[in-house]
């Protein structure tokens, strides 16, 4: 991509992959590509610099998010650009950040500790710090309530959801793990009322969300928006055969699972942060707004997530295929959710559900 340039405005500002300078740019966010293969794919395919800050910032219109704005001495309403920058638009799951002198380097912004997780999460107090330090909170995004915790075992996201969003969120996790697809997976904790998932980028990939390649753009005359089906499909497919195949084994789960809320914020691409390398399409993550997050779920699977797809993959000619799972082993994802939440639901209506959607899968 060629730089954008203006007279008078010397560039001062860089987005950085580890301490590897990518690209340059200036107050007026015009910029020059100086490392296209460590750059982020965002600002590679779509170029704009200020929207790919403000998109690392924690959602303002959270609660708790205001509340980890106050106790770091930023005002409640700061804009996304200003609530980023507090901590160099650094976050945990990639190694991007933005350097604005030549004193900094990865080593001084990439977060250690998280003293604020609770107060994300769940609005508690207890335990803050007298003097503000660097918290991921600030760049935590996402439409619930959430916060980032330390552990041995690297770190853990945990999330503050209505409880039959936990639940649905472990059941489509798990469904999906015993079909064998590559899923995030998900532990229910205190009664249901939290959920919690490790960072499965590991410290060694950068999650570059899907919207680094898709945008809502015309064909033909005709509005596609960036979700689109068979837009997806065919942008993936030109990186890879596996990556399309693992895509529309997203679909599967969604259709099966009634999860209405797949959009480009919520799958991605796991890049090499080393290389740059595009590595594969990211475990499938983000299910809350699946199943039991349904009213009028229709037993039948004629309507709703399932018609969409089935008459995308039928009219497109998609290869299918849905890999077995025994009524038992069914039974058991459901009895063990059951035993980890304490809201109620229909287990053998959610399990009919499924097998039910399987077979209609099948029958494309």
């Amino acid at each position: 991509m060629e730089a954008i340039h203006m007279k008078g405005v010397p560039y001062n500002m860089y987005i950085m992959c580890g301490d590897i300078r990518t690209v340059e740019f200036n107050s007026e966010f015009e910029y020059e590509i100086l490392n296209e293969k460590l750059a982020p794919l965002y600002i590679l395919n779509r170029g704009n610099i200020r929207r790919w800050i403000e998109e690392r910032a924690a959602d303002g219109a959270r609660a708790n998010t205001r509340a980890v704005k106050g106790y770091q001495r930023i005002s409640k309403t700061a804009g996304d650009y200003q609530t980023a920058m507090k901590v160099n638009a650094a976050v945990i799951t990639d190694n991007f950040w933005v350097s604005d002198c030549d004193s900094l380097a990865y080593e001084d912004v990439v977060f250690r500790k998280n003293e604020y997780w609770r107060l994300a999460l769940m609005r508690d107090i207890s335990d803050l710090p007298e003097i503000p330090s660097r918290t991921p909170e600030l760049s935590n995004i996402g439409s619930e309530e959430k916060g980032w915790k330390p552990a041995a075992d690297g770190w853990w996201l945990y999330k503050n959801q209505k409880p039959n969003e936990n639940l649905s969120e472990y059941i489509t996790s798990r469904i999906g793990m015993a079909l064998g697809f590559d899923m995030a997976e998900y532990y229910l904790e205190a009664g249901g009322s939290l959920i919690k998932t490790r960072d499965f980028t590991a410290g060694r990939y950068n999650l570059q969300h899907i919207d680094c390649i898709m945008t809502d753009h015309y064909e033909n005359g005709v509005e596609i928006p960036d979700d689109d089906y068979l837009y997806n499909y065919r942008k993936l497919t030109e990186l890879s055969e596996d990556i399309a195949a693992d895509y529309i084994n997203i679909c599967i789960c969604d259709a099966l699972c009634e999860n209405f809320d797949r959009h480009t914020k919520n799958y991605g691409l796991l890049t090499d942060r080393r290389t740059g390398e595009i590595i594969s399409l990211a475990p499938n993550y983000d299910n809350n707004n699946s199943l039991l997050a349904n009213r009028g779920l229709d037993i039948n699977r004629n309507s709703g997530v399932m018609r969409y797809f089935t008459e995308f993959a039928a009219k497109n000619n998609i290869p299918v295929t849905v890999p077995d799972i025994e009524a038992k082993a069914l039974e058991d994802i459901i009895a063990e959710a059951g035993r980890g939440s304490e809201y109620e639901f229909d287990r053998e209506f959610l399990k009919e559900f499924i097998l039910n959607g399987i077979e209609r899968l099948r029958q494309i």
